[in-house]
């Protein structure tokens, strides 16, 4: 005998799929930072903006929250070489796409390098770019700090450690800062971010290379990074003495390279150096070339390379792994006596406390000084757009 399906049941299904959608409203498909998801065109919407250092996103949301559009840009941070408006531009643009600019009802914008001394030109830059895609008004501007917390937690208060291109802790209370510790830029502090691992990472393959520093896996791993093909070439002329250690597999010393740990494989174990001074002059003054000629935050690709080293067991990276935790973990202690409940809520954000050593330690050592588990902040854009629901009195504040 034949089964058949009731013919209730697939229009049944569509419609517990789209349940979210208004009546009569359209449905649209399109792309959220590199993925498709079903969404709909229907205002008013909101619009979140998380403009970092090396990259700015925004994300639109409808009053009901459903994500309408989103969009991404260059880094915003003008004290890392970035153009503001020009990034706020490019990601607002992409976000919006067709929808109807007359629908949006406001928007927050989470800016880095937005503090005190670089809130007005922060502000004029939202404002140009709010403008130039045809919407009216003004957004809000926060800093990115801000930002970082509410995409963590909806709670009004609490603490968000973050390290991406600039690191740092503060308390938030009602989306303002009430204390901050670091996060004052790549040239006095950021002690812990990836630009600051990228840094130590550089400084420390050129102390290998002009035998003033111990030999280190990062002698290859970050030419390799920061020049790719080139970087063979240069190294070919006899082993840098600064990479003489003995070398795990080919591909694990690979995953190394390419910022991605390989556990077990690696050993530092140092073998005799070979000394080759004119491969090691040439290297050392390509890496130069390479890092002053792109802007500082441009080092923080270097981040993943160092965590990397570290977690496959290099000695020189575990140390400025280890070193990162600490600055961060003292920018915790450093802000914790500004909170007015000590069981709020702490929140770890940016790409280095994703995972990896640093994030690891990190973790470790909230645990021990708030015994409980930090939250993880999501996307700086959504979150951003759920504090401009909630100034519109359209999400709770706990």
């Amino acid at each position: 005998m034949t089964s058949r399906r009731s013919p209730v049941f697939r229009p049944l299904v569509f419609l517990m799929s789209v349940s979210f959608l208004r009546p009569q409203c359209p449905v649209n498909v399109t792309k959220v930072y590199g993925r498709r998801v079903l969404t709909h065109l229907a205002g008013p919407y909101v619009i979140g903006v998380d403009a970092g250092g090396t990259k700015t996103r925004a994300a639109v949301l409808t009053l009901g929250g459903a994500l309408a559009g989103s969009g991404t840009g260059p880094g915003a941070n003008p004290n890392s070489g970035g153009d503001t408006a020009g990034a706020l531009t490019t990601a607002l643009s992409a976000a919006l796409g067709d929808l109807d600019r007359s629908l949006v009802q406001g928007g927050v914008f989470g800016i880095a390098g937005a503090g005190s001394a670089g809130r007005p030109a922060a502000v004029a830059a939202a404002r140009r770019a709010w403008h130039a895609v045809g919407l009216s008004g003004s957004p809000s501007v926060v800093t990115d700090i801000a930002v970082a917390f509410a995409a963590g937690t909806s709670a009004s208060e609490g603490i968000v450690v973050f390290s991406g291109t600039g690191a740092g802790a503060a308390v938030i209370s009602d989306g303002a800062i009430v204390q901050r510790a670091d996060g004052y830029g790549w040239l006095v502090g950021d002690q812990g971010s990836a630009v600051w691992l990228g840094r130590q990472a550089v400084e420390a393959t050129l102390a290998a290379l002009d035998g003033r520093g111990a030999p280190t896996l990062l002698a290859e791993s970050v030419p390799r990074a920061l020049l790719g093909p080139l970087a063979s070439t240069l190294m070919a002329d006899g082993a840098p003495r600064g990479a003489r250690v003995r070398r795990p597999p080919a591909p694990a010393l690979a995953m190394v390279s390419a910022g991605a740990a390989a556990p077990g494989t690696a050993t530092t174990t140092l073998d005799p150096p070979k000394r080759s001074p004119s491969a090691d002059l040439a290297l050392a003054q390509a890496i130069i070339k390479e890092v002053y000629g792109r802007p500082p935050a441009a080092l923080g690709r270097l981040g993943p390379v160092v965590c990397a080293a570290a977690a496959a067991g290099d000695p020189v990276a575990r140390s400025i792994t280890d070193q990162a935790a600490q600055w961060l973990l003292r920018d915790v202690d450093a802000v914790r006596p500004a909170l007015t409940d000590q069981n709020s809520p702490v929140v770890m954000a940016g790409s280095v406390l994703g995972h990896g050593p640093v994030a690891d330690a990190v973790r470790d050592g909230l645990r021990e000084r708030f015994s409980t588990d930090p939250r993880m902040a999501g996307d700086g854009a959504i979150g951003a757009a759920e504090m401009a629901l909630r100034r519109l009195g359209l999400r709770p504040s706990n």
